[in-house]
Order: C-alpha cells, then structure tokens, then sequence
C-alpha cells in the first residue's frame, strides 16, 4: 500500500509577493517528494485566516468573540481557496497531475478558544460548548467547500491534546462539523490533525472522529510516548488510519533538526507496531512556520531520505 508524503500546513512566511511565496513553497515540496501539498499559509497564520466569520473583531491581542459567531455568508473569496487555486495552476503548468492539494482548516475547539482568550463576549465562559458548536457551524461552508473542489480537506484540532474542553465533547462537536460530507470523502481525503502529548483516553476519544486518518505527532521529546499508544488492532477495530508525525519541528538550529538515521529508527519502530498498512501519511510533527527557511527544508530533506530508505 501507498505512504503519500504531505506536510502539516504552514511553511516560514517569506517577504515577498504572495503568489510568488507560494510558487516557491510549492516547488520546495516537489523537490522532496511531497505527494500531498499545502500553500504553506503565507498569508495570515492558523487563527487569522478566519477573520471574516461574522461575530470576530480584533482588539491589541488579536482576534476576539465579540457577538454570537455564525456562518459566513459566502466563502467563495475566502484567502485560502484563492491561494489554492494558485497552486492547481502552478500544478497545472507542471505537468504533475500526480501531486495533490490540500487546504488546512483551523478546528472549531481551537479556534472557539484562540479567540475565546482574547475577549469574550456573548458567550459565558471558555467552558460554554456553545462557542465551540457556533464555530462548527461557522466553518461548515468552507468544509463543504473544499469537498466540492475535491481538495484533501486537513483539521488541525491541537486543542484536543491540550484539554481546553472534554475530548468527547470536542470530538463530538467535531464530527457535526463533519456529518453532511460524503463517507467517500471522509474515507479518503479527510484528515484531523492533533499534535501535541496525548494520554490513552485521549487517543480512544479521538478514534471517535468521523473521518479514516488521524494525523499524530510521534517524534519532539514532549510527543515520543505517543508511540506508546499505537496498536493495530485498535486501529483496525476504529477504521483509522495513521498520519505519521516522523520528525520534530521543536528545533532551535540546523544542529537539533533529527538526523536521516533517527528519523528512519522511528519509522521502524510505529511500523512494529501497527504495520506499514495502517500508515496514510508520513510528515513532520506539525507546522513549520516557527522556523526559519533553511531549517524547514532540511526536516523536508532529511524526512524524504529517511522515507525512501524505509520504503
């Protein structure tokens, strides 16, 4: 079975045009065997983008709630489907019509709370799950969406590893954000993303979710006992599959980016566990954007040397 190569979403944003940015990013991605890529989020970062759903304003410390949030009344010109259709098009112009895209969206518990500790109004407190059932609702256009275009559709929910709300909760919030799509497109082009340090009953929460792949981080000290809790039978039992978290993103320098050798030690090691069938990506533990440009494509570099020994 295929291991498709993605990464979590966001890249170092460059000072130059968007598109341009964006073209660039691209081609690095292509240049180390990204079969899955992202527009690398050159334009605002997780919580930003959303700054158009009706109910946020912004105040000195960002994005706030300040009135019930609801559903945008067209998403049509929302920044993140105008910089994807920059990738097809590069794409496009390549010739490689064997490489897919992907579009990230900002979960509704993370972003509910992102926002939520900045101002709150409306809503009684962080704790009030209505926030995060608004948010839900509020992200549903651009869910559909993106299944209309046929885009991998990614859900970055790492506010369920740290707990801001009951998992379950969260989870099942999460799965009516995603009921209306079709079991075809969950099946095969939906992904949630948790990264950070999970515990076994997180991990049983979240193979709750409505979608086939979980995306999990496995390799920064704070992540390595993650491991711990894969089991195949478990993921046979859940119908989940595995994005693989292969190499840390918590690094300073060049000096702590993990070597080909230790990122190939760890591919090996899930693969004992679960085996190479329950793996649907393989990618760094989460984001890039952290990090400056030669740093983000050394993990790229080492993570696509390391994959292909193992493969």
């Amino acid at each position: 079975m295929e291991i498709l190569r993605t990464v979590v979403g966001s890249f170092p944003v460059k000072n130059i045009p968007v598109e341009k940015a964006i073209v660039e990013i691209v081609e690095m991605q292509l240049k180390y065997g990204i079969n899955v890529v992202s527009d690398g989020e050159q334009r605002a970062d997780m919580i930003g983008y959303f700054e158009n759903i009706p109910g946020l304003e912004r105040n000195q410390r960002g994005l706030y709630i300040k009135s019930k949030i609801l559903p945008p009344q067209d998403v049509s010109k929302f920044t993140k489907f105008i910089d994807a259709e920059t990738v097809k098009r590069y794409l496009d112009e390549k010739g490689r019509h064997d490489v897919s895209l992907k579009v990230t969206i900002t979960g509704p518990i993370t972003l509910g709370f992102s926002t939520a500790v900045n101002g709150l109004n409306y809503y009684s407190s962080l704790r009030d799950t209505n926030i995060y059932v608004d948010f839900a609702n509020a992200l549903s256009p651009f869910v559909k969406e993106i299944c209309r275009k046929g885009y991998y559709l990614q859900i970055d929910e790492p506010s369920l590893s740290a707990k801001v709300i009951d998992t379950k909760i969260g989870v099942n919030i999460l799965n009516d954000l995603l009921k209306n799509l079709p079991s075809t497109f969950k099946d095969e082009k939906t992904i949630v993303h948790v990264c950070g340090q999970l515990n076994s009953r997180i991990f049983n929460d979240l193979l709750n979710v409505d979608a086939k792949v979980l995306s999990l981080a496995f390799s920064a000290p704070n992540v390595q006992k993650n491991i711990d809790l894969l089991n195949k039978q478990i993921l046979y039992d859940a119908g989940k599959r595995i994005g693989v978290g292969c190499i840390s993103v918590q690094v300073s320098g060049l000096e702590n980016v993990d070597s080909v050798e230790a990122v190939l030690k760890r591919l090996l090691h899930i693969k004992e566990k679960i085996g190479v069938d329950y793996f649907a990506f393989v990618h760094p533990d989460c984001g890039l954007r952290a990090l400056n440009e030669k740093i983000a494509e050394t993990i790229l570099e080492r993570m696509y040397h390391a994959v292909n020994m193992f493969l």
